[in-house]
């Protein structure tokens, strides 16, 4: 378990220290989509920890890698953008064992303007810390997690929503007041692909500001059926987003780390209801609790693994560091009950 622990540690601070370098990498790029890319290079590094493999090896797995990554940001908002990332892990651990193989690469491959650089024009690498004063990533920022999957942007959007709705439907028996609705105005960032004023899908809903807003408006929170296609094309929320208009304030840049949604909702009788969202909830400033990370876990996991091995998923997982051996959570991913969990914990 502890091994398992410290090679998903140094996959993310690979992962996280390549974002680094790049401004546009860890922001909202125009060009490769940066799970494909970092998530590629992050699963090569925790494949070559895992797997043991000495220096030498380790750069040849991060050089194979690299010749794996790479996806086009157009493809974000399709069905092709679980590819991405499960392509990365699946790429990583393949390079991983390629460079066990002995396979080599160009091993200068991170400092080079035609390696990473290629990916990212304002790429620039730096000198990392000696180990002995090594700040690790995941000791400085948590990690943000999902509550819908929908772009992480327009999570900001669904908390600012959400809360204008609240303020609506103060007096009104918790009946949004939608004919009493002139517009609705959304201050978010310039993201062209998140920008979809009436999406007709399920993966343009996932990645359109108005769309969100809209949702969270009509019914105070977002998930996953959200994006059903029965509510993605229900009247109520078409008539709302014909209202709908985005407007980006210079100081709203595409930043996950400074930028906000006000929502504002003009009424007929001249009055506006607004609320600004700066930090949503699963932001990393602004983390799951427990409960709630479980509660997401169950609801993805729901249909596709029995209950016994959700709930040994979730034992496990929280006990990772005390697991003997790793095979307990394949054979609970797998659907199966793992009787023999407390021999190896």
């Amino acid at each position: 378990g502890l091994d398992l622990l410290l090679a998903f540690n140094v996959g993310i601070e690979v992962q996280g220290r390549l974002l680094h370098f790049s401004r546009e990498a860890r922001n909202i790029p125009k060009r490769f989509h940066p799970p494909a890319v970092v998530g590629t290079m992050g699963s090569a590094a925790a494949c070559a920890k895992l797997l043991a493999l000495d220096q030498l090896e380790c750069k040849n797995a991060l050089a194979i890698a690299a010749s794996y990554a790479g996806a086009p940001l157009a493809n974000a908002a399709t069905q092709i953008k679980p590819l991405h990332v499960g392509n990365a892990a699946k790429h990583g651990l393949e390079a991983a064992c390629l460079a066990l193989q002995g396979l080599q690469g160009n091993k200068q491959i991170l400092d080079m303007e035609s390696g990473m650089g290629a990916f990212y024009t304002d790429y620039n690498p730096q000198t990392l810390p000696a180990l002995q004063s090594y700040p690790w990533l995941l000791d400085q920022q948590d990690v943000a997690i999902k509550r819908f999957p929908a772009h992480l942007a327009t999570h900001w959007v669904a908390d600012a929503a959400s809360s204008v709705r609240r303020k609506l439907v103060e007096n009104s028996e918790n009946l949004l007041p939608l004919d009493k609705i002139e517009k609705v105005i959304l201050k978010v960032p310039e993201v062209k692909y998140v920008n979809r004023p009436s999406p007709a899908s399920e993966h343009e809903a996932r990645h359109s500001f108005q769309f969100v807003a809209c949702s969270a408006l009509l019914d105070g929170s977002m998930s996953a059926q959200s994006f059903a296609s029965e509510n993605v094309h229900r009247p109520a929320l078409r008539e709302l987003l014909c209202k709908t208009q985005l407007e980006h304030p210079p100081d709203n840049t595409p930043s996950f780390d400074s930028l906000y949604c006000e929502v504002s909702v003009m009424l007929q009788d001249g009055s506006t209801i607004t609320d600004c969202c700066t930090t949503f909830y699963g932001h990393w400033r602004k983390p799951l609790k427990k409960e709630d990370l479980e509660k997401k876990f169950q609801s993805n996991a729901v249909g596709i693994l029995p209950a016994k091995a959700m709930e040994g998923i979730i034992e496990t997982v929280y006990n990772l560091e005390k697991v003997e051996d790793c095979s307990v959570l394949s054979t609970f991913l797998s659907g199966q009950s793992a009787r023999t969990l407390p021999e190896k914990l």
